[in-house]
């Protein structure tokens, strides 16, 4: 395996998950620990996800299995921050229906597009709702240097764009338009280690 013939959006991942685990080492929130856990295991599925493709072997049960693990990860990343929102029962109902369309995928693929698209419509809801909260504190003065913010904005950068096109994956000949959500992989990537880097380190999460 040449090293230097990986794609860029494995780079981007192994960046952020490398800074991630250095951050984790000077500051153990449950925040960061989700974090780093989700950002480390994602790598590692990309890799030998890439890799099954390279060799031309399935890859569906590892995207599959990682499917459920980033959306219930993510869940609990937003549910750290939002202990009072009285809304989050909106990302529980989504997060429900995510689970049933995840196992319904195992007897018809064709519903992993579905699955997809509640998945990053529930993260944009968590968002939205921590972004909301944020505006409403006293940490708006220093939202620069929170984590959580950039890592919002991050996931906001490739699970938006993610809704439509997946909305319209069905419907596509070929591999073509591929890249552009590599594009937002690697985008989204640059922008949450660019909060692990900025972000302050007095700040709880």
């Amino acid at each position: 395996m040449n090293l230097f013939s990986f794609p860029l959006y494995l780079y981007s991942e192994f960046l952020v998950a490398l800074l991630s685990c250095v951050f984790f080492l000077k500051k153990k929130t449950i925040f960061i620990k989700l974090l780093t856990l989700f950002l480390v295991i994602t790598f590692f599925v990309e890799l030998v996800g890439w890799e099954l493709i390279r060799l031309k072997k399935p890859n569906f049960i590892i995207y599959h299995f990682h499917l459920i693990f980033e959306h219930v990860t993510i869940f609990f990343l937003y549910r750290v921050l939002l202990k009072k929102s009285k809304y989050l029962k909106i990302s529980y109902i989504l997060l429900s229906v995510l689970v049933f369309l995840w196992v319904i995928t195992f007897f018809d693929k064709n519903y992993i597009y579905y699955t997809s698209i509640v998945g990053s419509f529930n993260v944009g809801v968590m968002i939205f709702l921590y972004l909301r909260e944020l505006l409403l504190s006293n940490e708006i003065l220093s939202y620069k240097k929170l984590l959580p913010f950039w890592v919002s904005v991050g996931f906001l950068v490739f699970h938006l764009p993610a809704i439509p096109f997946f909305s319209f994956w069905s419907y596509m000949k070929n591999r073509d338009l591929l890249p552009i959500l590599h594009s937002l992989i690697v985008l989204m990537n640059i922008i949450i280690s660019f909060g692990l880097l900025w972000s302050n380190k007095k700040v709880e999460y």
